[in-house]
């Protein structure tokens, strides 16, 4: 019996400890310096060539109907293939052979986009989306988050299903939202839409976002402007960013409680059972020693595992406090 007890509590231990360890580092936004921009504008330009390969594996006729809406889905869904900030994202529809620049009614949320894409533009075995000319903008501050557009044409030269009309290359801009996770920067797509005339001009020539004085100047930037206001998009997507990550704070925080809760149940029924053998010792010999002596070690086990689901506990209280900032 006691060797069970002791196996238990060292299972319930070592889940508490690998549940600790495994608690993600929440940091404050580091600064933007030339290191952090460059880091961003990178990550940035790799998003936009994954889109090109997310546009065409829907466009490929060899996948299935469940692996493209696997791949669909997998594209503003937090996995490791995310790359729209969610499923409000919206899209200028360039599906449309017609569409070749902003137009009214030409929106759509991200899941109706590449669903369109999947029903409307004709399959083949080979990629026929291309993307070229891309340019990175500069990263700019948002009032949380910075933020970067990245400029690009878009080619389709397959054909629309029911329309006759070809494809025109398009200039397209995808602007992204950045944050950081764990001193490392992510960035995600929060919209994606036809270029103005003047967009792509504007953006690459304003100032590079930077508290630090001795920031170098990015190796593609031209004259100096004022920044530009914050994008209401990128406003209101700080506050979806922090919702997240109150959100993660509250996921610890009832992972811990439910570790302390097993560990301080395992500890006092550990406990009953010990107390209630000793009872039952003390009825068959006269001179009986003491609980403590009699139930050694399981008892100081059964203290030691209420003890940590108590600790545990107590440090779920630190993640709410931090899920309600």
């Amino acid at each position: 019996m006691k060797r069970r007890i002791i196996l238990s509590y060292i299972l319930i231990l070592s889940f508490a400890l690998n549940t600790a360890s495994a608690q993600k580092k929440t940091t404050a936004t580091p600064e933007l310096n030339r290191r952090a921009t460059d880091q961003i504008r990178a990550l940035a330009r790799e998003k936009v060539k994954a889109l090109s390969d997310l546009l065409n594996a829907i466009a490929n006729e060899d996948l299935t109907t469940y692996d493209r809406k696997y791949v669909i889905l997998n594209s503003y869904m937090p996995s490791n293939d995310q790359l729209f900030f969610n499923d409000g994202v919206i899209v200028e529809d360039d599906i449309d052979p017609a569409h070749t620049a902003p137009a009214a009614g030409s929106d759509a949320v991200i899941d109706r986009y590449l669903s369109n894409l999947d029903l409307f533009y004709q399959k083949s075995t080979t990629n026929t989306i291309e993307f070229s000319n891309i340019v990175v903008g500069d990263v700019k501050a948002g009032e949380k988050y910075p933020y970067v557009k990245v400029f690009f044409t878009s080619e389709f030269k397959g054909k629309h299903k029911s329309i006759t009309t070809p494809y025109k290359p398009t200039q397209r801009v995808a602007e992204f939202i950045a944050a950081s996770v764990d001193d490392e920067w992510i960035v995600y797509i929060t919209r994606l839409a036809f270029q103005s005339p003047t967009a792509m001009q504007d953006n690459i020539a304003a100032l590079p976002v930077s508290t630090s004085t001795n920031a170098e100047k990015p190796t593609d930037m031209a004259k100096a402007e004022p920044k530009k206001e914050t994008p209401a998009s990128v406003k209101n997507l700080g506050k979806q960013v922090s919702s997240a990550s109150a959100q993660k704070q509250k996921t610890t925080a009832l992972i811990k409680v439910g570790v302390g809760v097993a560990a301080l149940a395992f500890g006092t029924a550990t406990f009953l059972m010990l107390n209630s053998d000793h009872a039952d010792y003390k009825k068959r010999i006269s001179n009986a020693e003491g609980i403590t002596s009699y139930a050694a070690p399981g008892i100081y086990i059964s203290a030691g595992a209420a003890a940590v689901g108590v600790g545990i506990g107590l440090t779920s209280l630190g993640n709410f406090k931090k899920a309600k900032r």
